[in-house]
């Protein structure tokens, strides 16, 4: 049997590996996200009011969000890996770290939301770009794909500037006198955002499956979103 020339066996080398690489570096980069935020949280709980606990409880969802995230998007699209892809993910764990260390102080920790959020769009549109690269092989998947992907990367630019908004102008807002409230709307916003998560996961699984799919776009457009 002749052996694939060498560009294809190193291109297709790439596309499947990346998937599980990057889900591995990103389980990893979670892990260390999550044990600083049981460390500080261990170390100040005694001292915890109910804002602490609702920002405490809000940033282990927001870890979460960013785990899902990944996993649909390396699961449901090929793409080969750039030196962003790699910065990208430790972007994240370095504002989950501080986001952690913040969780007893709701301005600083409305700061990191904004930078999480940020670095998040950021990686949407690395993802839309890498995407185009290998359109045909993307092209079924973008189709059903399209509309949710952009309507998630749209949430996370306006989550970061009302997250940096919101540190702007805590004192003339006066937030600091609504720091439960605040602290409970930033809470069902991470919990509706992750929700919202679930029709794109289930577009996937049942396009996985072989169930029919309706398209968000033509799929002879794949590139666009």
């Amino acid at each position: 049997m002749t052996s694939p020339p060498a560009p294809e066996r190193v291109s297709r080398r790439l596309k499947e590996q990346f998937a599980p690489a990057y889900l591995t570096l990103t389980s990893i980069i979670q892990g260390v996200a999550l044990t600083a935020l049981v460390v500080r949280v261990e170390a100040l709980y005694p001292e915890f009011g109910v804002v602490d606990w609702v920002l405490a409880v809000a940033t282990f969802l927001v870890m979460v969000d960013i785990w899902h995230e990944y996993l649909m998007t390396v699961l449901a699209y090929v793409w080969t890996p750039t030196l962003l892809d790699t910065l990208i993910p430790f972007g994240f764990l370095a504002a989950e770290l501080f986001l952690a260390h913040f969780v007893d102080d709701l301005r600083p920790w409305l700061l990191c939301v904004g930078l999480v959020s940020l670095i998040g769009a950021g990686a949407w549109l690395q993802s839309q770009l890498r995407v185009r690269e290998l359109a045909n092989e993307n092209r079924e998947v973008h189709a059903i794909l399209a509309g949710p992907r952009s309507y998630r990367g749209i949430l996370a630019a306006v989550v970061a500037l009302l997250s940096l908004a919101g540190f702007g102008l805590y004192t003339l807002l006066g937030l600091g006198s609504a720091e439960l409230a605040v602290a409970l709307i930033a809470l069902a916003g991470t919990i509706a955002i992750i929700a919202s998560s679930v029709p794109m996961w289930n577009r996937i699984l049942r396009f996985a499956h072989g169930e029919p799919v309706p398209a968000t776009r033509h799929p002879s457009q794949p590139g666009r979103s």
